[in-house]
């Protein structure tokens, strides 16, 4: 929907339901679209309702899948808004012109350890939480540029939705690459999601009021 010349960023799969099919079936039918998200949307008693299908499974919260199915209802019942309810929260896609913005929820991470199996991946991590996914905070930019996953390994760590790790990038903003083999992406190009985790805790350390944000993946 979004397009351009560059083709870069996220795909994703979006089908509005009359009513919710089973798990299996949807799963069924991300499998057949075959994009690496599937958004599936009911609209009953006047609310929007979303869910999140990966090719290995549900997922829990998806940022580009909701701006793809946000644009999409957008523009079948020409709203300026719309709030997606989810079982994690509230999801709000708003039109203007010709930008779209997205409103997700804020998790607050907390303090943890890094599990044993990917302990030795942690070596330069100076701070470490967890919210749904784990969090490595590493020391620079070019730390997270160097930073080599283990997907065997990383499948290992089921309590987590996926592995993130990030860096300040300056006063004002941050960098991050994101790893969810266990939902059988190995590195993901844009990840809206992620800045569920990641926001709250570089708004607090660096102090600013608008953050910038780059994610290290092949697309820049």
């Amino acid at each position: 929907m979004f397009i351009g010349e560059s083709a870069f960023g996220n795909p994703c799969g979006v089908l509005e339901l009359k009513s919710w099919l089973s798990d299996t079936e949807l799963h069924q039918i991300t499998r057949e679209v075959g994009q690496p998200v599937t958004s599936f949307i009911t609209h009953i008693d006047g609310q929007f309702h979303i869910r999140w299908f990966a090719l290995d499974g549900e997922i829990n919260l998806c940022g580009h899948g909701s701006l793809g199915a946000g644009a999409a209802i957008l523009s079948k019942y020409q709203l300026e808004n719309v709030v997606f309810n989810s079982k994690h929260g509230e999801v709000v896609i708003a039109k203007r012109n010709d930008q779209y913005s997205l409103l997700l929820p804020s998790w607050e991470g907390k303090p943890c350890t890094v599990p044993l199996e990917i302990s030795d991946l942690a070596t330069d991590a100076i701070d470490v939480f967890s919210t749904r996914d784990l969090v490595l905070v590493l020391s620079s930019v070019e730390t997270v540029m160097n930073f080599q996953p283990d997907d065997e390994r990383l499948r290992k760590i089921n309590e987590y939705h996926a592995l993130i790790v990030t860096a300040a990038n300056g006063n004002s903003g941050y960098v991050l690459r994101y790893f969810a083999p266990q939902i059988g992406i190995s590195e993901d190009l844009a990840t809206g999601s992620a800045q569920c985790s990641l926001a709250p805790y570089w708004f607090k350390k660096l102090g600013s009021d608008s953050l910038n944000v780059r994610q290290l993946s092949m697309s820049g």
